[in-house]
């Protein structure tokens, strides 16, 4: 998210989608759901059923919220307020919700029916670095640092500091958190990508059928795989070969079909994956109402994307926006 820290201080169906019967017809969710007035969100994920959660930039807690009616309620207690924001949000199989910690340095876990605050990793000490997103495997959990070693220092709030890394949080047998104090229980991983400035590494999903993840790298506007065991770094989508994600942000994948949050644009990229060729720009979701759309989820026939609006710094309304699948606009 290129602009968090101003935030912070037909139509043709291209794509076969495989509706998952539980969601029902489309006419019966809402297009578009109302936040809370002074939620200022970013990050979204879905948990069971038709459960949403989206977090919090300006107190760190998290709502929690039903896509078939449009209903919900904050439902974990604020965090204090930046720098204890909320960012990226990724729901596990056990139903616990992961939450990035922006630049408190945390990764932080929920019960995803109660609220209750189960764990808390610290990264990085307050305020050196912006943990900006997450994604669960089976093995471990995996959040973004978005921060730069090149920040201007006559540009105060537009910047974090931090380096392009990964920070792992290994998971035990059957998916038990660690002791955040057990030796291991947190690793960094350098990138080996260029640090050119905030926010670098942002996005983070799995690639289709492999240990490799998937990160965006928002400052040059292209997508890179990333094999955890080895650290080879090899490119997905991007210049020079590709034209240039307009500010990527989140992503979401099902099977080998991504799609990635172009916030500048106020767009979703639909892309294709392939292990060998890999991924080709398919088209584009517009989401014409939105201001900063940042983060993205997947459910049923449509993707949900939050809305951080962050031109109107901190004011909203704030909306999550439901987009139909089916309105993929091709691109030449």
């Amino acid at each position: 998210m290129r602009r968090i820290g101003m935030a912070i201080v037909a139509v043709a169906c291209l794509v076969a989608v495989a509706a998952p019967a539980a969601a029902g017809a489309k006419t019966s969710f809402p297009s578009e759901i109302d936040l809370p007035e002074t939620f200022f969100p970013e990050g979204i994920a879905i948990g069971r059923g038709s459960t949403f959660y989206v977090g919090s930039l300006a107190d760190g807690s998290i709502y929690k919220g039903d896509l078939r009616t449009g209903e919900g309620e904050v439902f974990t207690q604020p965090t204090g307020g930046f720098p204890f924001s909320t960012v990226g949000l990724d729901v596990d199989w056990r139903n616990r919700v992961w939450a990035a910690g922006a630049a408190a340095g945390t990764g932080r876990v929920y019960d995803g029916d109660t609220g209750e605050l189960l764990e808390t990793y610290q990264f990085t000490p307050l305020l050196e670095s912006l943990i900006n997103d997450v994604i669960v495997t089976p093995k471990a959990a995996w959040f973004t640092d978005s921060g730069t070693q090149n920040c201007d220092p006559n540009i105060p709030g537009l910047c974090f500091p931090g380096q392009v890394r990964l920070f792992k949080v290994a998971l035990g047998k059957g998916g038990t958190l660690p002791d955040p104090g057990a030796p291991g229980a947190v690793q960094q991983i350098d990138v080996n990508l260029p640090d050119v400035y905030f926010s670098n590494l942002n996005g983070i999903e799995t690639m289709p059928g492999s240990q490799e993840l998937i990160l965006v790298h928002n400052s040059i506007g292209s997508l890179f795989r990333f094999d955890p065991e080895t650290g080879a770094v090899s490119p997905l989508y991007g210049p020079p070969d590709d034209p240039e994600f307009m500010g990527a942000d989140g992503m979401s994948r099902r099977g080998n079909m991504l799609y990635v949050v172009e916030n500048e644009a106020k767009r979703i990229a639909v892309l294709k994956l392939d292990k060998s060729a890999g991924a080709k720009l398919l088209g584009v979701l517009p989401v014409p109402n939105a201001d900063t759309p940042t983060t993205s989820a997947l459910f049923g026939s449509a993707v949900y994307t939050v809305d951080a609006r962050f031109s109107t710094l901190g004011q909203g309304p704030y909306k999550v926006f439901r987009v139909e699948l089916q309105l993929m606009i091709e691109v030449e």
